[in-house]
């Protein structure tokens, strides 16, 4: 028996809202797996937030479970170009279920991949993704002071 979960069309949906251009588009949407239907299903998007961009997708992330998230990053590049990439993040605290963890690993693969034109990342807390996409949102991380292996 597999515990993979399958994406609704619902989710299918929000992904091409967060793809399209112009006013109807979305910046993020943050996607959860109903453990009961076997079934990956949108929680939260930019719509519903005042906080947009990369702080209102970090802000909406569970502290505890894991989640799946697409987020439409735009950006300049050197020459001054507008451009955006789409990234497909796959979000597990480190403090979380380890059946949670199972089940989001297992039906990764098959959600990622009926998703086209995006990059993968991982990221275990809130702070590496402010560090990866907003750096100077980023809180300092405490030095590890373990002084047995100095």
């Amino acid at each position: 028996m597999s515990s993979a979960a399958t994406a609704n069309q619902q989710a299918l949906k929000i992904f091409k809202q967060v793809k399209l251009r112009g006013k109807k588009k979305l910046d993020w949407v943050i996607y959860k797996i109903d453990v009961k239907e076997k079934e990956i299903q949108p929680e939260k998007t930019s719509s519903d937030e005042k906080v947009k961009g990369i702080e209102g997708l970090v802000k909406n992330l569970p502290s505890m479970q894991p989640r799946y998230a697409i987020y439409d990053h735009e950006f300049k590049t050197n020459d001054g170009r507008s451009t955006s990439k789409l990234y497909f993040f796959s979000f597990t605290p480190t403090n979380s279920n380890q059946l949670d963890r199972v089940i989001y690993a297992q039906s990764m693969k098959p959600f990622r991949d009926s998703l086209s034109g995006i990059f993968p990342v991982s990221f275990n807390t809130p702070n590496e993704i402010l560090l990866q996409f907003k750096p100077e949102a980023a809180e300092e991380e405490e030095e590890d002071e373990d002084e047995d292996f100095a």
